[in-house]
């Protein structure tokens, strides 16, 4: 048999070895639904997002330092980054909210436990990050036709401010903030790679390089995050509405709801870039 006539008998065996899996249900066959994107009723976005919490904590924004600390590192921040990343939350505090916490000392930034209240006792600023005994994980994404499934831990932390007491705001926002409002400022770093940049060991490949295979071509996943308002529970429910950014996909949206039963969290929440489909 010539080699021509042998690699048309693999590819045909091959085929016909696709076929079997597929009745036997082991082997995944799907239509490319691409040409939806292209119809007024079902636009895709740039970049869709989902996200899921379920699990149980006594510590849902906890403030251990070692803790938030190795979050910035995960973020890739050096510890002075980090500061100086707090100190950027607290200028956007000022700015959008009125809110001046600016003249907090360095090591507030850092450890949670420093929380600062202000004088007036109507406001309380601290660091924060989400304990991982939430599941907090980022389940999917599509990339205009394209999907793809993670299931990968998130790592969330950042700065907050507790509203003790109803005040009028300043700044941009210019209105009432509730009692027990809380605003946020913050990321999302996601790993979703075990290795990257592996040579491959097949006989085909061994001399190729590849980066980390997703449809981000990422390593890691960072998501920048802020309050669009603020955020506020009724009946152990929270609406989760927050202005996202990532470096190079440009400005989203993430919304969805919180639901918390004791100890118990229960999260849902979507992010698409851009934050909308005209």
């Amino acid at each position: 048999m010539d080699a021509a006539l042998s690699t048309r008998v693999w590819f045909f065996v091959s085929f016909l070895g696709q076929i079997g899996l597929a009745n036997a249900g082991q082997y995944y066959y799907y239509k490319s639904r691409h040409d939806t994107c292209a119809r007024k009723a079902t636009p895709c976005y740039d970049y869709a997002l989902t996200f899921l919490m379920d699990g149980s904590s006594d510590d849902f924004l906890g403030n251990n330092r070692s803790k938030i600390l190795a979050h910035h590192q995960l973020a890739g921040r050096s510890e002075a980054d980090a500061i100086q990343e707090g100190k950027m939350a607290t200028a956007w505090l000022k700015t959008k909210y009125g809110i001046d916490f600016t003249g907090v000392e360095d090591d507030v930034y850092l450890d949670g436990t420093k929380a600062v209240t202000s004088d007036d006792v109507t406001l309380t600023f601290r660091a924060f990050i989400v304990d991982s005994a939430t599941r907090n994980r980022f389940v999917s994404a599509s990339k205009g036709h394209k999907v793809e499934f993670f299931n990968a831990p998130i790592s969330e932390a950042g700065w907050m401010v507790t509203v003790n007491e109803a005040i009028s705001a300043g700044g941009t926002f210019n209105r009432t903030l509730p009692r027990g409002a809380m605003i946020f400022y913050g990321d999302f770093v996601i790993p979703l790679c075990d290795r990257t940049g592996m040579k491959s060991n097949s006989r085909m490949n061994k001399n190729n390089y590849y980066s980390c295979r997703n449809i981000f071509n990422q390593k890691t996943l960072k998501i920048h995050y802020e309050s669009g308002k603020y955020c506020s529970s009724v009946d152990g429910v929270s609406v989760i509405n927050n202005v996202v950014n990532e470096t190079s996909w440009g400005v989203g949206s993430a919304r969805g709801s919180l639901f918390v039963e004791g100890n118990k969290y229960c999260g849902r929440s979507v992010f698409t870039f851009p934050a909308s489909k005209p």
